[in-house]
């Protein structure tokens, strides 16, 4: 039996629904536990440009009042990523967002967004039942629900696997010599990325 491991080569990121209405919604202004959260989605994303990782974003409709990404989440979206604005709860329901997934040279996604018991849930259970390989980054989702643990055990009894953006930084670099901030910061590599361990502490009841 294979042991899920992240690939480089075959991973994509996939941010799901991480809109200004939902963020305030879940996370309103003064709560400690949003800029945990916006800080690692901010360095998810730095470092799905900076290692040329597939990425696509999804915005559940409408967008005129939903928004799409915080403002400091689309000022580090990689150029090159893809967005989709979809009307179910699972994007995987929408030949429209398969069409878009369908080309990228990926077999496992690295997940965030929310909610993480509805658009995350439904969307993660289908990308399963496609085949594709899923790692959730714990510390990257986030719901209005208070208790968002029997989703979190669904999505792992149907074969996804658990993890945080730590994990998957470190196991997407692989070995020191490879870390873009040590002991030298890489040329190319964002000024604004601090290593993980700075991170402000997340709040694992998101």
């Amino acid at each position: 039996m294979g042991v899920p491991r992240i690939k480089r080569s075959q991973a994509g990121i996939l941010v799901i629904d991480v809109q200004p209405f939902f963020v305030d919604w879940a996370l309103p202004d003064g709560d400690p536990r949003r800029e945990a959260l916006l800080v690692r989605l901010e360095h998810l994303l730095m470092l799905a440009d900076w290692l040329e990782l597939p990425t696509v974003a999804t915005f559940e409709k409408p967008t005129e009042e939903n928004g799409e990404l915080p403002d400091r989440l689309e000022a580090v979206f990689p150029a090159g990523g893809g967005r989709y604005v979809k009307n179910y709860f699972g994007a995987c329901s929408e030949p429209g967002f398969r069409t878009l997934i369908e080309p990228l040279d990926v077999r496992q996604w690295i997940v965030a967004g929310a909610e993480t018991d509805v658009c995350v849930l439904q969307t993660t259970l289908g990308l399963l039942q496609e085949e594709y390989e899923v790692f959730l980054l714990e510390d990257c989702l986030f719901t209005t629900e208070p208790n968002p643990g029997p989703a979190l055990r669904r999505m792992y009894e149907a074969g996804a696997v658990p993890g945080t953006l730590k994990t998957a930084t470190y196991e997407l670099l692989e070995c020191v010599d490879a870390l873009p901030w040590y002991p030298e910061r890489s040329p190319g590599f964002p000024a604004s990325f601090v290593a993980p361990e700075e991170w402000p502490p997340w709040d694992s009841s998101l």
